[in-house]
């Protein structure tokens, strides 16, 4: 029983911390009178429905008593009535959506904001654990804790004020319960209360795992679009190694597993639903079981049996929220343990970024100064040690070493992209570093903005750009700067390539490091590009991850991480 507490305490808090910072921004206001405004409404639609249920007694008796006079005045209270009653609700419905909207782009915009501050996105990949499919909980998931958040507490509020006001009915109704020569008053009350809150228990025992398969099954579904959003963005190398029956295994199988979990579900659901359609059934009839006979025996009226029994189904279906709302409070709960389960990761991810590197900034004159740089692995494995050296300006630096002695890394390293490092690193005040990684990023975008991602295309001169495609044997492409495509999925490795020499050549960096950058290219386009750097940015410093020694006469340096690594 602790444990349950402290878990639930647990839980609460850290819900609280995902709801809580809208609450505490600049729009709390504006947003503050949307709440306002909708708990007003829904204040006008329980006074409202006060009104018709009152009318329901005064309609019922006028039949009773043969009334036509009256019978017609009430009909025309009742249109009176709906004439008011039916805006409230359309008003409320837009006040809702408009504030669970707000809500979601605010969310979306701070989790986006964390999510790639100080490359956490790229930093989830070392934390031990299972934080599946983060583009789900920033699209999905924000979209789904706003809207059910503010349903289910709308929806509360609105249950408890009938609650309150139809209790009062009920309490005052004409309906007696006597046990020997005792009579309870509020006898319609405490029946509807005694047999909603059964019901409620029950169908928790019935439906409490449904919290736990919701989330399994949001998991699956997640992992079957990610698997075949790869096979979309890998359709080359899989139909070269002719990996279609592979892939249709793979898509076969988790899809398997979201038919599995949703059955789960819905066998889990029909069992529900049978107790559900059971107990409904009779709490209709319940209600006049008991106040039939008063009105037979001419104790009560028409009207005042048929107000009664309405109250009493207002309360029993207030008495009955968490029941009636236990599938969307199991997804509401799955929903916000993931996002319990992503804001965690981002905190852990943040807390990596306080690696024991030093920066610092120098004289440009001095270039950039890596001194006694430690490196190891996620796993606290050492990697290379005491690296120690200067990059000065328009210097010319090539960096070799074995395979996986930690080139790359090192490169991770003083760009911060690697948090497991120690040591200090002197950048130039005023320079502009620019890495090219072994895999060019391309956004989907009109080709004149993928050119000089992450630039602007607004800031370069369209014939520059053009004339830059065609230095680098990319002049077919120069028409095309305003068609948008899937670039990274268009173009060919060596025209990739290709195409990041030219992003070079535009944004012109100072310090310029290319990781394996012409490992797509024959010997004869890499001298060209080469060649084209050299005269092209005769001030910017150009460092080089290779194994070709063909490169070596394009440097006039060469860093030899040998005598650093701890690899053997």
């Amino acid at each position: 029983m602790r444990l349950l507490f402290t878990k639930t305490k647990s839980f609460f808090h850290e819900t609280r911390d995902i709801l809580r910072p809208y609450w505490q921004s600049a729009e709390r206001w504006q947003s503050g009178a949307m709440v306002t405004g909708i708990l007003a409404l829904i204040g006008g639609q329980v006074y409202m429905s006060v009104l018709f249920n009152s009318w329901w007694k005064d309609f019922f008796n006028a039949i009773q008593a043969l009334n036509y006079a009256d019978y017609v005045h009430q009909l025309m209270s009742y249109a009176i009535l709906s004439l008011f009653a039916f805006p409230l609700q359309g008003c409320q419905t837009y006040l809702q959506g408009l504030l669970q909207l707000r809500w979601r782009r605010w969310l979306t915009e701070d989790y986006i904001g964390q999510w790639l501050c100080g490359k956490n996105y790229y930093n989830l990949q070392y934390l031990s654990g299972d934080l599946d499919n983060p583009d789900q909980r920033i699209a999905e998931d924000l979209h789904l804790i706003t809207d059910d958040t503010i349903d289910l507490i709308v929806s509360l509020v609105h249950t408890s004020a009938s609650l309150l006001v139809f209790s009062s009915i009920l309490w005052n109704s004409p309906g007696t319960l006597k046990i020997g020569d005792i009579t309870i008053p509020g006898a319609m009350l405490w029946l509807a209360a005694i047999y909603a809150l059964a019901g409620s228990w029950i169908n928790h025992i019935l439906g409490k795992i449904l919290a736990a398969l919701n989330r399994q099954q949001q998991k699956f579904e997640a992992d079957y679009r990610f698997s075949l959003m790869r096979v979309r963005e890998n359709a080359e190398p899989i139909s070269a190694y002719y990996g279609e029956q592979r892939e249709e295994c793979g898509l076969v199988g988790r899809f398997a597993k979201i038919m599995e979990a949703q059955l789960q579900i819905i066998n889990r659901k029909k069992i529900m639903d049978w107790f559900f359609r059971a107990y409904f059934l009779l709490a209709e009839l319940l209600p006049y079981l008991i106040l039939a006979p008063l009105f037979i025996a001419d104790t009560i009226r028409l009207g005042d049996m048929q107000q009664t029994a309405m109250a009493f189904v207002r309360v029993r279906m207030s008495f009955w929220w968490f029941m009636m709302n236990y599938e969307q409070l199991a997804k509401w709960k799955a929903t916000t343990d993931r996002l319990i389960d992503f804001r965690k990761a981002m905190l852990q991810t943040a807390a990596l970024q306080s690696s024991e590197i030093i920066r610092r900034q120098g004289p440009f004159s001095e270039g950039m100064r890596i001194g006694r740089l430690d490196l190891w692995l996620p796993d606290g494995q050492p990697l290379l040690r005491g690296i120690t050296f200067d990059i000065p300006p328009a210097s010319r630096i090539l960096i070799s070493g074995p395979s996986g002695c930690g080139k790359t890394t090192l490169f991770h390293a003083l760009n911060g992209m690697w948090p497991f490092s120690r040591g200090s690193v002197t950048l130039p005040a005023g320079g502009r570093l620019l890495f090219i990684p072994q895999k060019l990023f391309l956004p989907i975008a009109a080709l004149r903005q993928a050119v000089v991602y992450p630039d602007a295309s607004g800031d370069y001169c369209i014939d520059s750009i053009k004339q830059t495609l065609v230095d680098v044997g990319l002049a077919y492409l120069a028409g095309q700067l305003d068609t948008e495509q899937h670039w990274q999925q268009q173009l060919s490795p060596g025209e990739q390539q290709r195409l990041a020499f030219a992003r070079a050549l535009l944004i012109k960096p100072q310090w310029l490091f290319l990781d394996e950058a012409t490992s797509a290219l024959d010997e004869a386009a890499e001298t060209q590009l080469y060649q084209l750097l050299l005269d092209k940015l005769p001030g910017t410093a150009i460092i080089s991850i290779a194994h070709r020694k063909s490169l070596l006469r394009f440097h006039d340096q060469r860093l030899e991480l040998a005598k650093w690594t701890t690899v053997q």
